[in-house]
């Protein structure tokens, strides 16, 4: 399974005319605070006060390539030509933290504040992109806006260079599956490489199973199922697994229907839900803007995603209904469930896995396109309810605290695709932080 990590760079500005101990105080609690946050850190333990010592921190940190973002612990009031310095010069995300101050009846001691509210002045008229936080290193409010930068800086470094294999090509009239490919490139660094579905087709009849149990015996009613399109989705899954490795692919989306069903015999959903619970992200559809939605899911939650249809709501629970045709990953199957072998629901094939989902915090997302080919990113977030499946496949209810009536009018005025990512936790702090910065106007519930 995917596992997130950030290495964030810790610098620190000072002037010697303010108390510098208390600051240096500061900078140590904000080192322990990330310590206990999980976050790496790459310490720049030189205070920097004068221009000179900006551009030579700026050096230091682009010497340093593994990290994710910088913070700068804004220890005392400063001028401006110091952050400008430093952020003309480097190319990471940066977040400004200034602390809180208690009145003392006399001189400020840090007026740390003032520090930010003047670089943050600078760099917006200098057009640089920063996120700034106010707070002591002890408040969980305050941590939980470091460590949601801190994150997705990691997400969205990890990110670039990220390969998705778009296996055939979207279904005829599923307009939602399209995507740029040259904006993915440019705002993700993500490239897309076309594989052709016969290719699949091809390797999948030479995968010889001389066994199916392995692949099956924790299914339910498998007996039941005719056994040459169940074996043909067994090999389906060996097939994609094998390009998957040949093309170091990090992600698929894969044209599910109709060929799977109608030219290869087999239904693909068994396979996306095993290749999603074994790291790698596996779309449906051919929705390639959905995978990226997924491999962010995945790198933030280190949990496989459910990619879903929002198929109704129930107005009076206050619940949005997603369900999709039994390509669910296994690992989020409901407690004391057994799933079940089934075949696509509607065309009829094996093999599909059939359950409900496991209940919890979830965070729905969406890498959206708008009207005019712009990227934006629908994001909410509930708690998922645990009931018997509701309609074959994999079903899960979400309750939210907004208006359901409301988030249904804003998806249909918006124009959001049909496909949503279920991702386990509450990630919308991370979420909002890559939206930021990737430049992404945010639509949210």
């Amino acid at each position: 399974m995917i596992k997130s990590s950030s290495k964030i760079g810790l610098a620190f500005f000072v002037r010697p005319q303010f108390d510098v101990d208390l600051a240096k105080n500061f900078f140590n609690k904000v080192q322990d605070s990330l310590k206990e946050a999980g976050i790496a850190t790459q310490v720049f333990e030189l205070p920097v006060s004068t221009d000179a010592e900006a551009l030579s921190l700026a050096e230091s940190v682009n010497s340093h390539q593994d990290l994710h973002g910088l913070i700068v612990v804004q220890g005392t009031f400063c001028d401006a030509s110091l952050i400008l310095n430093l952020a003309s010069n480097i190319n990471l995300p940066i977040m400004i933290w200034a602390t809180k101050e208690q009145p003392t009846g006399g001189r400020l001691s840090l007026n740390s504040f003032c520090g930010l509210n003047l670089g943050a002045h600078t760099l917006v008229n200098a057009g640089i992109k920063f996120k700034g936080v106010y707070g002591s290193p002890g408040s969980p409010a305050v941590i939980k806006k470091v460590t949601s930068f801190a994150r997705a800086a990691g997400a969205v470094k990890w990110l670039k260079g990220k390969r998705i294999g778009l296996f055939g090509h979207r279904p005829s009239g599923y307009y939602p599956s399209n995507f740029n490919e040259i904006l993915l490139r440019k705002q993700f660094g993500i490239t897309v490489e076309y594989l052709s579905l016969s290719e699949v087709f091809s390797l999948a009849q030479k995968m010889e199973i001389k066994d199916i149990q392995p692949f099956i015996n924790t299914l339910v009613g498998v007996e039941g199922l005719e056994m040459v399109s169940t074996s043909k989705s067994v090999q389906a899954y060996l097939a994609l697994k094998e390009l998957i490795a040949q093309k170091a692919l990090d992600a698929v989306a894969v044209e599910c229907w109709p060929e799977f069903m109608a030219g290869f015999g087999g239904a693909v959903c068994y396979a996306l839900s095993r290749l999603n619970d074994e790291g790698i992200v596996a779309a449906c559809e051919a929705d390639v803007n959905g995978a990226v939605t997924m491999l962010l899911g995945s790198y933030l939650s280190s949990q496989a995603n459910f990619i879903a249809d929002l198929v109704g709501a129930e107005e009076e629970q206050n619940q949005l209904i997603f369900w999709h045709c039994g390509n669910g990953p296994l690992s989020l199957a409901a407690p004391g469930t057994n799933p079940v072998a089934g075949v696509h629901p509607n065309r009829k094939t094996p093999l599909a896995m059939y359950f409900p989902l496991k209940g919890g915090p979830v965070t729905v997302s969406r890498l959206s396109s708008d009207h005019n080919g712009n990227l934006r990113l629908f994001l909410g977030s509930g708690t998922g309810i645990e009931t018997d499946l509701l309609y074959s496949g994999n079903s899960l209810p979400i309750q939210i605290s907004g208006s359901v009536e409301e988030t249904l009018d804003t998806i249909l005025c918006e124009g959001i695709e049909h496909h949503y990512i279920v991702t386990y936790g509450d990630l919308t702090g991370e979420f909002r932080e890559i939206a930021e910065l990737l430049g992404l106007r945010m639509i949210t519930f």
